[in-house]
């Protein structure tokens, strides 16, 4: 019994053929580098909650410690729903790692901010992160990551207008 064969349309005859084809790629390298980097995390903790970590973290460095950092604010940051934010901080807090605080001026406003055991573990983890996903990109010339971080930033400028 013979199948009919498909006829796979050229990306000449397909406008749509090559955009399709780079978010499948980047579909599947998010997914690839997710699964190594999930694995190099200190046992309890998500990659979500590594994320909110390490955002807490830039705040901080950056010195804008002031009160904290909103859950609004992590969920613009994270590209999250806000629920996904509040089970994140639930966890975290009830780990030792983020607290709470209302704000002073705005005593309805709720501020993140890391503990000092949620900082120790960013400030461990973070160097080991960073030379994973590092390594994960060591293939690609430098060149050409700095290229492909240009033209990603041109799509997120893009995007980020819509």
């Amino acid at each position: 019994m013979s199948r009919a064969r498909r006829e796979v349309p050229s990306r000449a005859a397909d406008p749509a053929g090559l955009p399709v084809s780079i978010w499948v790629r980047l579909l599947k390298t998010h997914g690839l580098m997710t699964r190594v980097l999930r694995r190099g995390l200190p046992r309890g903790i998500t990659l979500p909650q590594f994320d909110l970590l390490a955002q807490l973290h830039r705040h901080e460095l950056a010195g804008d410690e002031g009160e904290g950092v909103t859950p609004t604010d992590l969920t613009r940051k994270l590209l999250v729903t806000g629920g996904n934010v509040t089970v994140i901080v639930s966890r975290l807090t009830r780990d030792g790692l983020v607290e709470r605080r209302r704000g002073v001026k705005d005593r309805r406003t709720i501020h993140l901010r890391l503990t000092p055991r949620g900082r120790a573990l960013v400030e461990r983890e973070l160097p080991r992160h960073r030379a994973a996903v590092a390594e994960l990109l060591a293939p690609v010339p430098g060149r050409e990551l700095e290229h492909l971080r240009e033209l990603l930033g041109r799509v997120n400028a893009a995007l980020e207008t819509e």
